[in-house]
């Protein structure tokens, strides 16, 4: 690559970003590690990831929009693809999601009428707005490394939240199961895209950029959960999901 050095210590300068950030010394994270979550809380995260995780088709429809590489929009139609079931909706994430929000007994319907708050909004906004900023290889970027790529490791503190509070049958845990294990996969091949791209030091800036975004997104979005959750204790009327 011209004027930059190595594509691992490209790599390690990006992984460095999420590996140090402080999103891991999250206070709700630190929460779901010592499985010391109510169901109450368990169910605002599930509504609010669950607004994320379906929008997630259409992030990575924004970078496609963006891009003219035909081998990057192959690898972004088959990303599209694995999150809407390879043709099967009833495996889709988003359907997978729901067999989550079912077993903690939020309706599809009431799950639907929920809108996101805030800071999920913002963290959409985020990853939507990237690629129109910076490019097509830093929303690639951003996927890869703060998405993709700390999805395992974020799902896994997440899951030990989950299954501390409320005892729910396996079949219904399947979206976490499939994202600890399907991600890191998708992470190494979008990693070897932007490696055989990414030609400029100020391409890898915009990508440092882009990544540093959406942690810091996503930051706020636990930090909007943890703002939920206090409202309903002040307001003394905890978790009526209906006017979440």
């Amino acid at each position: 690559m011209k004027n930059l050095s190595s594509f691992v210590q490209v790599q390690e300068s990006l992984r460095e970003i999420t590996a140090n950030h402080p999103l891991w010394n999250h206070e709700f994270l630190n929460r779901c590690r010592t499985r010391q979550l109510a169901l109450q809380e368990v169910q605002l995260l599930a509504i609010q990831m669950y607004k994320f995780s379906k929008e997630f088709s259409r992030i990575l429809a924004s970078i496609l929009s963006c891009c003219q590489d035909e081998s990057v929009q192959l690898a972004i139609l088959e990303n599209l693809f694995d999150e809407m079931g390879r043709g099967d909706l009833t495996q889709s994430h988003p359907e997978l999601f729901r067999h989550f929000t079912r077993a903690l007994g939020i309706d599809d319907n009431i799950l639907a009428i929920q809108a996101p708050n805030l800071e999920t909004e913002a963290l959409i906004n985020t990853y939507l707005r990237i690629p129109h900023q910076y490019g097509f290889l830093a929303a690639l970027g951003a996927v890869c490394y703060a998405s993709e790529g700390i999805v395992s490791a974020l799902y896994i503190q997440l899951y030990q939240g989950i299954i501390g509070a409320a005892p729910l049958p396996k079949e219904s845990l399947v979206f976490f199961e499939v994202h600890i294990h399907l991600d890191d996969s998708h992470a190494a091949k979008l990693a070897a895209l932007i490696e055989a791209r990414v030609t400029t030091v100020e391409e890898l800036e915009n990508i440092k950029l882009a990544v540093l975004e959406a942690m810091n997104a996503r930051v706020q979005f636990f930090n909007g959960i943890e703002r939920q959750i206090i409202e309903y204790q002040v307001n003394a009327n905890p978790f009526n999901l209906l006017k979440v």
